[in-house]
């Protein structure tokens, strides 16, 4: 059921893909728009994540934030050549010149992986709109502070990145997985 539940989450987002292109061509307006995406499927004690672009997923366990995607982006690609520092990477100005989106190309490659979950774990799915506004140590800390009150740490994480600055949309969803029961 894996693999199949994984095609499923790519074929959802070429389907958005396909409907961004379509919107766009039918639309003036539309032209030239495209997103990112990043989405989850939580099933017995695993999760399957869905991303393109530099929206992000990361997981709180046991008080330690962990990103779990990659950006698809130039920075990224500079980070893994070490040409830049991940912690100066905040502060480039390439930070938003991604290599993949959703609505821009009908040979869109969605980036699919699995992860086992654990009862406890928090996971973040966000916009750029937050991770490039805050440093990854105070999301880990809004988090482990506030891990008991998801709407709380969702309205903080906001609040904080319009605090330094909001230059971009910010998303945010938070999910604790609350066990981990294999039928």
């Amino acid at each position: 059921p894996g693999k199949r539940l994984q095609q499923m989450m790519a074929d959802s987002v070429e389907r958005a893909n396909t409907s961004i292109l379509e919107a766009a061509r039918s639309e003036r307006q539309y032209s030239g728009m495209g997103t990112t995406v990043v989405a989850t499927l939580f099933h017995h004690d695993k999760v399957i994540v869905a991303h393109v672009g530099d929206s992000r997923l990361y997981r709180l366990r046991q008080a330690k934030l962990t990103l779990i995607t990659r950006d698809h982006s130039l920075l990224q690609e500079q980070i893994d050549a070490g040409l830049i520092d991940p912690e100066e990477a905040r502060f480039s100005p390439n930070r938003n010149l991604i290599t993949r989106a959703v609505g821009v190309d009908h040979g869109l490659e969605v980036e699919i992986h699995e992860h086992h979950t654990k009862p406890g774990d928090i996971y973040l799915l966000c916009s750029d709109g937050l991770s490039d506004m805050l440093p990854t140590q105070e999301i880990a800390e809004l988090l482990n502070r506030l891990d008991t009150d998801l709407d709380a740490a969702c309205d903080a994480l906001i609040r904080r990145a319009n605090d330094n600055g909001g230059r971009d949309n910010t998303s945010t969803i938070l999910v604790k997985v609350q066990s981990s029961v294999v039928e």
